[in-house]
């Protein structure tokens, strides 16, 4: 169970999915977690951003000041426990692939950073979200999951960015626990915006208990299946 306040970090991008955002964001920021114990930060290379259903975001820093050196010398994101990566429609996902280029270093960075007081980072994406991490590498010799229309493009995408020769293996489920990356952090991937609440709800359940976030799904009103079935059926792999 977390000592410190848990600091969770969402990259956010023109046109990306609100839900893919506010799914996740509402389970890390429930009231059943005490405000003192968690913190959501959003970042983007734009002051703000709108999403694919009209709604305007306002960052709270950029994704330049996540790659500074702080004054203790390390860098600043090395602060986030949890980094969040929406996903959008496809064509957004892409231009932001093609043109963020700022966005896919903070992502292939923090990768890299190692745990923190031997507490686990964990880099989460949500839906076509799963692209971003595809394009930086993350996910080669890995299983992983998305949007059930993107499973094709994802599956290109890695291909086309596969560094370690080693295949990437794209399934259709509700989140996959994919693994870690090189240096330990934890990666998981979701399916179509609504399952980013249900992988959120696992990684709270590895954070605290499997009650914490059965209470949290029932302070939601949310029919969190997976705390009534097996495991891994039908879930992750």
């Amino acid at each position: 169970m977390p000592t410190k306040r848990l600091e969770i970090l969402a990259v956010v991008f023109a046109g990306l999915n609100v839900m893919d955002l506010t799914g996740p964001s509402e389970v890390f920021g429930s009231s059943r977690i005490a405000a003192q114990q968690r913190r959501i930060t959003l970042a983007s290379s734009h002051d703000t951003v709108t999403s694919s259903e009209g709604i305007t975001l306002k960052r709270d820093m950029s994704l330049l000041e996540l790659l500074a050196t702080t004054a203790d010398g390390s860098m600043e994101l090395s602060r986030y426990d949890i980094l969040l990566v929406p996903g959008a429609p496809p064509a957004n996902v892409q231009k932001a692939i093609e043109d963020d280029h700022n966005l896919l270093t903070v992502l292939r960075t923090f990768a890299t950073l190692k745990s923190s007081g031997g507490k686990d980072r964990w880099l989460l994406s949500v839906c076509t979200g799963a692209g971003f991490l595809g394009t930086v590498g993350v996910l080669s010799g890995k299983t992983a999951t998305c949007h059930w229309s993107y499973l094709d493009t994802l599956r290109d995408i890695c291909k086309a960015n596969n560094a370690s020769g080693e295949e990437t293996n794209v399934v259709q489920k509700r989140w996959v626990d994919t693994g870690r990356s090189s240096t330990g952090v934890r990666v998981i991937t979701a399916g179509g915006v609504s399952c980013g609440i249900d992988a959120a709800l696992w990684i709270l359940s590895e954070l605290y208990t499997m009650e914490k976030a059965l209470e949290v799904a029932k302070g939601m009103d949310y029919d969190w299946k997976f705390g009534k079935n097996e495991f891994t059926e039908g879930y992750i792999v």
